[in-house]
């Protein structure tokens, strides 16, 4: 069975009384900035790519690949070349793709994934597949692997246990009715030792299909796990023979999630409930029950709404009607302008409506949190921070749901699952050297989700571990924004945008009123940003000829 489960922020980190990004004029130091032997290799999308998949997977691809492990910097030139930039600040060749870089075959912009034990996956963008076993020539090991369908590498993970490497890698199909979707392809392969020779070989392929965009994809230490941020819920395109009881009883994740009980909506003043009534019920009187804390509807005896509600409300006042099958309460707020999250305490089978009005009052007052002037020594001709209301409301509305998902790779089933709404969107993802590190925007915050690894079907440790309040609000008025990045310790998070300027937002102390906002102008207006890694004490920029390692923390 699949367990549904919500992704409830703990409550101690969010800050309700956090007030704006105040901009700080600090110097940034850029401690070394290097000009590269050749550009930075881009492929462009070719006439048969001109889907919303490929357009989002060309625009927004990060040229720079961060290795956890070692905390080593990785890009590929036009030559094919593979170049590190090791913590110290050292850039040295690591190794050359032997491929033409003119060749049809080529579909994608090269990726680089990395694992424990020294391992990296590298891709060309047209199938062909190297596996690194060291970074210095001297013990390197190199092996080409069987060419497998051009993709992207989004993850890898090396199972200690059997010895056994998982890459997976992502790609746009067409189906039989030439309409376009994304294909996850799990490859394993086998590492072994004979007579101190290491040999790879292929061990298996699984390929699952999504019908929409994949944010985000991890397969847990054990191998047996995969997950996925997804549009929707993911098949596998190799079915076992046998059909597990979860598929045959969830086919799909519209099924799985369950049919909120009521449905409620706010303004300044007033909530308004919406109530499914059954039909033996249906011209039947209800009992409405309004306590200052309290709220109860029955008709008969059967309850169909019961609790603690968050907020306080004036006591029997309520009006009600009957809608064909739906009952209508309107109640009204004890505390006007107080906006409430949840309508009971705790109960997770109801489901807010948004106000458009109400939405448009609350944009319009967290306005601040973008500073709306920088001083001017900092990039004469430097745009403001400004808030966008257009922008903010495109994000928030455009999009569909967003799942979050957990499967058994052995039984082809989904264990786990996750609705996270058209809003809760993903801001950015980041490897650990144990799990994943996820940051989705929740309500107008911004919250961190360490995806940690489970131990069956029934556990998976899913943590909240920081917040930036405002911050949701914030990346959605950055209309010229191409990246969003953030160190491991989760200390800052940087907006890049596609030439020339860097945002950094600090997360502020817990029950702070502000926090700093410092912008960098790298003055390369003639050369696109291409990739950008962020560590603790490092942001390093890639552009198309330039590499900017900057310090951000002492």
């Amino acid at each position: 069975m699949t367990e549904i489960i919500e992704l409830r922020p703990n409550k101690s980190l969010i800050n309700s009384s956090f007030e704006k990004y105040q901009f700080f004029n600090e110097v940034i130091s850029v401690i070394s900035e290097n000009t590269l032997r050749n550009h930075v290799y881009r492929l462009e999308p070719n006439h048969n790519q001109e889907s919303w998949l490929e357009a989002r997977l060309f625009a927004f691809h990060n040229h720079l690949f961060n290795n956890v492990y070692d905390m080593s910097s990785w890009f590929i030139d036009e030559t094919l070349a593979v170049w590190r930039l090791d913590k110290d600040g050292s850039l040295d060749q690591i190794y050359k793709l032997q491929t033409d870089i003119s060749s049809s075959k080529i579909t994608y912009n090269p990726s680089i994934g990395f694992t424990s034990n020294n391992i990296v996956a590298i891709s060309n963008g047209g199938g062909n597949l190297h596996i690194l076993i060291g970074y210095t020539e001297e013990n390197r090991k190199v092996f080409p692997l069987t060419p497998e369908k051009p993709g992207i590498i989004m993850n890898v993970q090396y199972i200690e246990k059997s010895s056994k490497v998982i890459l997976t890698i992502c790609a746009i199909a067409i189906d039989d009715n030439q309409r376009k979707y994304t294909q996850l392809i799990l490859l394993s392969y086998g590492l072994c030792v004979e007579n101190e020779m290491t040999k790879v070989y292929n061990i298996d392929k699984q390929i699952l299909k999504v019908q929409g965009t994949v944010d985000y994809a991890y397969v847990e230490e054990n191998g047996n796990y995969l997950h996925s941020i997804c549009q929707d819920n993911i098949g596998f395109e190799n079915k076992n023979s046998q059909k597990t009881e979860t598929e045959i009883e969830k086919p799909s994740v519209s099924s799985q999630i369950k049919i909120p009980k009521y449905y409620w909506s706010q303004d300044e003043e007033s909530l308004t409930v919406w109530i499914k009534v059954p039909k033996q019920h249906s011209i039947k009187r209800p009992k409405i029950s309004i306590k200052p804390l309290e709220l109860s509807v029955t008709i008969d005896n059967d309850i169909l709404i019961q609790g603690e509600c968050q907020h306080r409300l004036e006591e029997n006042m309520a009006t009600w009607r009957h809608k064909e099958d739906t009952l209508q309460i309107d109640l009204s707020k004890y505390e006007s302008g107080l906006i409430w999250s949840e309508l009971i305490k705790g109960d997770t089978g109801g489901e807010c409506l948004p106000n458009e009005a109400l939405a448009a009052e609350i944009h319009a007052r967290l306005a601040h949190l973008c500073t709306d002037q920088q001083n001017n020594s900092v990039g004469g001709d430097q745009p403001c921070v400004g808030f966008n209301a257009e922008q903010l409301e495109e994000c928030d509305l455009e999009g569909k749901d967003k799942f979050l998902q957990r499967i058994n790779l052995l039984t082809q089933a989904t264990t786990h699952l996750a609705r996270l709404g058209s809003n809760n969107h993903v801001l950015f993802t980041y490897k650990r050297k144990y799990g994943q590190t996820v940051c989705l925007r929740y309500d107008h915050d911004a919250c961190i989700w360490e995806m940690g690894n489970g131990n069956d079907n029934t556990q998976w440790n899913l943590q909240h571990v920081h917040s930036f309040p405002g911050f949701g609000y914030v990346e959605a008025s950055k209309s010229n924004k191409k990246f969003c990045v953030s160190p491991i310790d989760g200390s800052y998070i940087a907006i890049v945008e596609h030439t020339r300027h860097v945002f950094l937002y600090e997360r502020p102390d817990v029950g702070a009123k502000s926090a700093k906002q410092r912008i960098i102008d790298l003055d390369c207006q003639a050369s696109p940003i291409m990739g950008v890694v962020a560590t603790n004490k490092y942001l390093i920029v890639l552009s198309k000829d330039k590499l900017y390692r900057l310090q951000i923390r002492m």
